[in-house]
């Protein structure tokens, strides 16, 4: 046993636990410096499409027939942004965010060798537009924050389990912060702001 449990330790600081009960997806924090300014690119997705109008990165669920999440977050980006892998310059993983309805997201930065947002041909079927954002907004202005509440819903007999009564009704979970910016009466919040937020704090002023 000693054997295998040094084998289990070794990837502790690695290990999600409950992983495979979650769905993975990878975004790429895609970055463009033009005129020596650098930008991050959002994009808004299409209104018929899961989560439609609404502004996040590039990237997507990772499927099986990838190798890893970069691999996701990079062929996502082509995908959506209509971009050639030649021109994605990947610098690495930024983090891992766990988010309260069951998906993980891999977070990696890279930059996108263009000269103008005109150079992406992003497909029209799961993006509505694109858009080139100053870091320097970000770094110069804080969101807004708001909270939002979590239920706890049981969808078993507590009776049956010999629980607690008070289990068997609702309870509330820990309010968590949610973070909005608003650039060009256009509003980035959710998971996408929080990685913004958590990135900007990083890479500094």
């Amino acid at each position: 046993m000693g054997d295998k449990l040094s084998e289990i330790l070794a990837q502790g600081e690695k290990r999600i636990i409950g992983q495979n009960r979650y769905i993975t997806s990878a975004v790429l924090i895609a970055i463009v410096e033009i005129n020596a300014k650098e930008y991050i690119i959002l994009e808004k997705r299409a209104l018929h499409i899961r989560q439609g109008g609404e502004i996040s990165f590039p990237g997507g669920k990772f499927d099986k027939e990838d190798i890893t999440t970069e691999y996701t977050a990079i062929r996502e980006t082509i995908e959506e942004l209509g971009i050639a892998r030649e021109k994605i310059k990947l610098k690495g993983k930024f983090g891992s965010l766990v988010s309260p309805n069951g998906i993980i997201i891999e977070v990696y930065v890279g930059y996108l060798n263009i000269k103008s947002i005109d150079e992406l041909k992003y497909n029209i079927d799961e993006v509505e537009k694109v858009f080139l954002i100053p870091i320097k907004f970000f770094q110069n202005n804080n969101p807004r924050v708001e909270k939002i509440g979590l239920e706890n819903r049981p969808l078993f007999s507590t009776s049956e389990l010999k629980l607690p009564a008070r289990y068997g009704n609702s309870w509330l979970g820990r309010a968590r912060e949610v973070y909005f910016y608003n650039y060009q009466g256009e509003t980035i919040w959710g998971l996408t702001a929080e990685i913004i937020y958590e990135f900007i704090n990083l890479y500094g002023v």
